[in-house]
């Protein structure tokens, strides 16, 4: 199972109340007409937990009512960088919150991303992505799901995934390996 194999191999981690990376905004974007959220990712075991606060008076204070809690968004592998992180992006009619690791170990190099919006008061999964090389056979392994618009491409072919409703997208039921275990992106060995 090539996504999960970096799992087994996992750097010493910081205590689980550490915050890895810390990202705000405002859902809205530039705009600034949206809830502000503030993010926070930590680790939680073998993964990386993410908690999101929202407020529509300015950027939440982390001490504040959480709105959002997976403790499972992303596996914490060797990390190239330090450890996952979150960025966002303000696409201009909206912002994205990524949560992103860069991975390699001795047999692996790649990159993991996992895409959220906070979508009629629901934190939605929109899209998903991961990439890695597997060093011994220099065998390369891409995978883009784009949940919004209900396709996924797999080493430059792209297919239909299939239908879902709106709960499915739910951030809340997302773990590092869903893409994978729902089918989206097929196992490669």
């Amino acid at each position: 199972m090539r996504a999960f194999a970096l799992g087994l191999c996992l750097l010493a981690a910081p205590a689980a109340a550490d915050t890895l990376s810390e990202a705000t905004g405002n859902w809205a974007g530039a705009s600034n007409q949206g809830f502000y959220f503030r993010a926070a990712l930590s680790f939680e075991g073998e993964a990386a937990q993410l908690k999101i606060w929202n407020d529509l008076g300015g950027i939440p204070a982390a001490n504040s009512g959480v709105q959002f809690d997976n403790g499972k968004i992303m596996l914490m592998a060797y990390a190239t960088d330090g450890f996952p992180r979150l960025e966002v992006l303000d696409t201009g009619s909206g912002s994205i919150l990524q949560v992103v690791n860069e991975f390699a170990d001795e047999e692996y190099a790649g990159r993991s991303v996992v895409q959220i919006q906070y979508i009629d008061n629901q934190f939605t999964v929109i899209g998903y992505y991961h990439r890695d090389l597997r060093y011994f056979d220099q065998k390369p392994y891409e995978c883009e799901v784009d949940l919004r618009n209900g396709k996924v491409t797999v080493n430059g072919v792209t297919s239909d995934l299939p239908p879902m409703d709106f709960e499915a997208q739910n951030a809340s039921e997302w773990t590092y390996s869903a893409a994978f275990d729902r089918g989206y992106c097929p196992q490669d060995d």
